[in-house]
């Protein structure tokens, strides 16, 4: 997890404690230690981070964008073509490109990195356009257009890691006590519930662990996104 991921649940748990009556439920105790964890965490995340704009990353969103441009503009001039074959498909993978969520020229860069992705997954899944690639002769610039992206991400994985790799031995030490300050808390509230019967524990325990299991999906995400691009490059390179 990251400092920022830390920040976020222990944010969340101070919100859903603040909700409860402290005394009723005996929560003084532990609403401290999350405040306190919460509040070490907060002053320790002075690192200053590096523009994630960096010049090589710029370098390559824009070759991902001169990549998606030419396999526009040459599918525009296969629509033109003197065999109507050709034409048909390329007007249908034109009218495809030309929706609305495919506008990426005013995108940062996660969101063009997602729609590039769902243009790629929606091709590759559809016997029609795939079949519109082939028939226009765009698969050589279709195949490089892809190729970019995966370079693209593959570097944005690098940098968002290298970022990570940045916290400092405050920060760690800062995570560490969220951590023993939320487990602390769940053990409390376990226990609670057991011996006053009350409700509420379950209460605060699943509104916390909603979003400990929110963040686990994305560092989960996240892993397998860096995993996915290590192998691809490989199998590119051995190919």
């Amino acid at each position: 997890m990251h400092l920022t991921e830390y920040l976020v649940l222990a944010t969340k748990a101070s919100a859903v404690l603040a909700q409860f009556d402290e005394v009723d439920l005996q929560l003084i105790k532990p609403k401290e230690n999350v405040k306190q964890s919460l509040t070490i965490l907060e002053n320790s995340m002075k690192t200053v981070k590096s523009s994630f704009r960096t010049q090589e990353l710029s370098d390559l969103d824009l070759n991902r964008d001169d990549s998606w441009k030419c396999l526009y503009y040459f599918l525009i001039s296969q629509s033109y073509s003197s065999d109507p074959e050709i034409r048909k498909y390329a007007i249908k993978m034109i009218d495809h490109i030309r929706t609305p969520e495919m506008r990426i020229y005013k995108m940062g860069y996660q969101e063009q990195t997602a729609c590039m992705i769902n243009f790629f997954n929606k091709v590759d899944s559809s016997v029609e356009l795939t079949e519109a690639i082939e028939k226009t002769g765009s698969k050589t610039l279709y195949e490089k257009l892809k190729s970019d992206e995966r370079i693209f991400e593959q570097k944005s994985l690098e940098k968002d890691k290298e970022e990570s790799e940045k916290q400092n031995a405050e920060g760690a030490k800062a995570a560490k006590e969220v951590r023993k300050a939320i487990e602390a808390l769940d053990r409390f509230l376990s226990v609670m519930k057991d011996l006053s019967g009350k409700e509420e524990y379950d209460n605060i325990a699943a509104q916390i662990n909603e979003t400990a299991m929110d963040i686990n999906t994305q560092v989960t995400a996240r892993l397998t996104r860096l995993k996915n691009a290590k192998e691809e490059e490989e199998t590119t390179l051995h190919e």
